[in-house]
């Protein structure tokens, strides 16, 4: 069959099918915070037992995963490849990292870097807090737009249609009681972000964590990404989310500029006196290990 003709249908058949299972297989590992049976991989799957089977024989041959010294299924040094090449490929994590750095060392806490991938913010760059109790900062990993700090950065700058596409028709998901979830109470807390210029993940996505982030600008002025700053909500008061988002806002401001973003406002900050005092967040003493 020519190229040309092929559709969506011929090209999900025959061995295509096969590479859709063997993704979804890796995607149910990656999505995992510890190895997995092989038991647990072919329930989750869906699959019958002899297709997972043989599709993670081909898997573990091709280095995609690996089975670890307990017989459990993990990533295997093929995907590590890939991911840093990949990595390596986005201007915008080498472009982000230093200040992503100086976030977590005038801070303390956890620092995120994520951009808009498929209605989900995706996390391709992070800085881990110093401190022992933390969120943990996992690339790669995904969180939904609506109840997030990145996620709410980003449909903040985006038109209404925009943002109705990318939320889906169906019930926007409840993660912890501070979810918002009425899309009317949504749009009225995005059109405030977009007013204010940042996001605060007021409890909303993960129990017990805080966050406040602010959008990244591409050359043309379009919002690809956001930064947060990620900590626990004992550590990180409502107060101190206030405090600390000037000093998000003009990290993002200095990767737009760096991305080649200039306005007005940018311009502004540039000249700001340079020995103007940093915001230092306290370490509450008495931490626990997690």
């Amino acid at each position: 069959m020519p190229k040309s003709s092929m559709d969506a249908t011929s090209i999900s058949s025959g061995s295509a099918k096969g590479l859709v299972k063997g993704i979804a297989l890796v995607d149910i590992v990656a999505a995992s915070v510890k190895p997995l049976r092989q038991v647990d991989l072919v329930e989750a799957s869906g699959l019958p037992r002899p297709t997972a089977v043989r599709l993670l024989e081909s898997l573990v041959d091709l280095d995609i995963l690996r089975i670890e010294s307990r017989g459990l299924y993990e990533l295997g040094p093929r995907v590590a490849a890939w991911g840093q090449a990949f990595l390596d490929g986005l201007d915008l994590t080498r472009q982000a990292f230093d200040i992503i750095e100086g976030l977590v060392a005038k801070s303390d806490e956890t620092s995120y870097l994520g951009v808009l991938d498929r209605s989900s913010v995706l996390y391709i760059s992070a800085v881990n807090s110093p401190q022992p109790v933390r969120p943990a900062a996992r690339i790669g990993a995904r969180n939904p737009l609506h109840c997030t700090g990145i996620g709410k950065a980003i449909l903040a700058f985006r038109t209404p249609a925009e943002r109705a596409e990318l939320l889906g028709a169906g019930e926007l998901e409840r993660r912890t009681p501070n979810t918002i979830t009425d899309r009317d109470a949504l749009t009225a807390e995005l059109d405030a972000i977009a007013e204010r210029g940042y996001s605060i993940d007021e409890i909303e996505n993960e129990e017990g964590v805080r966050c406040v982030a602010a959008p990244v600008r591409d050359h043309l002025g379009t919002v690809i990404a956001a930064i947060s700053v990620s900590a626990p909500a004992y550590r990180f008061t409502r107060d101190d989310v206030l405090e600390f988002a000037p000093t998000v806002v003009a990290a993002t401001s200095e990767l737009s500029a760096r991305l080649g973003y200039r306005d007005r406002t940018t311009a502004a900050a540039a000249e700001a006196p340079a020995d103007e005092p940093e915001v230092q967040l306290a370490a509450t003493k008495g931490d626990t290990d997690d």
